[in-house]
């Protein structure tokens, strides 16, 4: 949440400042303590706040848990669906890769909050719903030829699923590359799928 650089009153602000210390709080709590071990009592500690300011921003520990949830994943949906949005006359290579490096940016912007949300989504069956954002992307790709379309736009949204996930887990959530250098190894990738004809 960015605070607005106008003119605010003073209350509203206060609000939004303390809205964001118990958000960034509760998300440390969560990912530590899971839902069920998180407190309340810890995550206003955290954000050196009161019990009544928490239930200002939400009604109980699971409004707050379900709101942080479904914002970072909308977040994600639609970085998702703009890692494959590729239009103008750009080199396809470089496109792609500052599409997934941004992608894997908002994925990696917060590593306490990637881990709280993924294991919540293993619970979900989120994986169907990425790999219909990228079946539909894909089918786009190929109708407007910027794409080959020898393979089927169902079977490339399962690979690139996959591989996304995959790089996230293996490269990205132990830092052992940074966004960048994963967008530039799932590119290599991915050319050959996307563009040899």
């Amino acid at each position: 949440m960015k605070l607005m650089d106008t003119a605010v009153h003073p209350q509203t602000r206060r609000h939004l400042i303390n809205s964001e210390r118990l958000r960034n709080a509760a998300i440390e709590e969560f990912a530590g303590q899971g839902f069920l071990g998180a407190k309340v009592s810890n995550i206003v500690a955290m954000a050196e706040l009161t019990q009544p300011s928490f239930y200002r921003v939400w009604p109980s520990k699971e409004a707050a848990y379900n709101a942080i949830i479904e914002e970072t994943n909308t977040v994600w949906q639609e970085a998702a669906f703009n890692s494959l949005l590729l239009e103008g006359d750009q080199p396809e290579a470089p496109l792609l890769e500052r599409k997934i490096c941004h992608f894997f940016q908002v994925l990696t912007s917060n590593i306490n909050l990637t881990r709280m949300v993924l294991h919540h989504n293993l619970q979900l069956d989120q994986h169907s719903l990425y790999v219909e954002i990228y079946r539909a992307r894909f089918e786009t790709l190929q109708q407007t030829g910027r794409i080959r379309t020898a393979l089927a736009p169902e079977l490339l949204a399962q690979v690139y699923c996959a591989l996304t996930e995959r790089v996230l887990y293996a490269r990205l959530l132990n830092q052992d590359r940074t966004p960048k250098q994963a967008a530039e190894e799932l590119v290599s990738v991915l050319l050959p799928l996307l563009y040899t004809r």
